[in-house]
């Protein structure tokens, strides 16, 4: 398999099979609109190579508050009925908290267990955009996961310019705040720069 590390046995395969099976059809029938009004997750359009795109969103996880069961669920429910073809994952790190936004191991590891080989394997791209140290440590807690394949499918984006270059502006839709950000960052460097004209 490419992407995360996963192969289990063949004799657990049935079982994690069957877990994954419970977990759709609960993913189905729960309301799960208390967690999908975050936002934090949806599917958007396709890149260059037309894969379908989903846009992970870190600052609308609300990590001290979501329901982790449910979170799990809507992951499923956004993404079940694509990832059996090539995806590409953006993940938005623009105004990111540790304290509000990072995911407990707990979680990651639950979500690693239950999503089935597909979502492994097909992944092709992780865009990270506006990464910062805390991106990096965040996917550097996830080595215990991910095989070294993965990170060949890694690719920072410091900017928006450079996330364009994979997929068209108009087949991502991104929330409001990653280009209010970028517009920050540029301003604060042109700032600090101004300081030092003299």
């Amino acid at each position: 398999g490419i992407g995360w590390a996963a192969a289990s046995s063949s004799s657990s395969a049935p079982s994690a099979d069957h877990t994954y099976e419970r977990h759709l059809r609960r993913a189905l029938a729960l309301d799960l609109s208390s967690v999908a009004r975050h936002n934090f997750l949806y599917r958007s359009g396709q890149d260059k190579a037309g894969r379908a795109v989903f846009v992970l969103v870190g600052q609308h996880f609300p990590a001290r508050d979501v329901d982790n069961d449910k979170a799990l669920l809507h992951i499923i429910n956004v993404m079940d009925s694509s990832v059996h073809l090539p995806y590409a994952l953006v993940y938005v790190h623009s105004n990111f908290s540790v304290a509000y936004n990072q995911p407990l191991p707990l979680f990651l590891q639950q979500v690693y267990e239950v999503l089935d080989r597909r979502y492994k394997k097909n992944i092709k791209a992780l865009y990270v955009v506006h990464p910062s140290l805390s991106s990096r440590t965040l996917l550097l807690g996830l080595r215990a996961f991910l095989s070294p394949k993965f990170w060949s499918k890694v690719v920072p984006c410091e900017s928006l310019a450079d996330l364009y270059q994979h997929m068209r502006p108009e087949q991502v839709v991104l929330p409001d705040m990653a280009a209010a950000y970028e517009k920050e960052q540029a301003e604060s460097v042109l700032n600090i720069n101004n300081l030092f004209s003299w």
